[in-house]
């Protein structure tokens, strides 16, 4: 178990990273946030990230 945390960990990191700087680059365009827009972000890259580490070829093997 506390070996797929390892392996695992820096992808949520990753994700959460990638989360806050694009909420805070469309807070900062806009000049606003919103729930939605920021829901919006959250889902895409829920969505997103995983196969794109998997063409980049970074795939835990927990993923499997």
């Amino acid at each position: 178990m506390a070996s797929k945390w390892r392996e695992l960990l820096p992808h949520y990191l990753a994700m959460f990273a990638i989360y806050v700087v694009l909420v805070t680059l469309v807070a900062g365009l806009t000049g606003q946030s919103n729930f939605w827009i920021s829901v919006g972000i959250a889902v895409v890259i829920a969505l997103g990230y995983p196969p794109a580490v998997r063409r980049a070829g970074y795939e835990p093997p927990s993923w499997n």
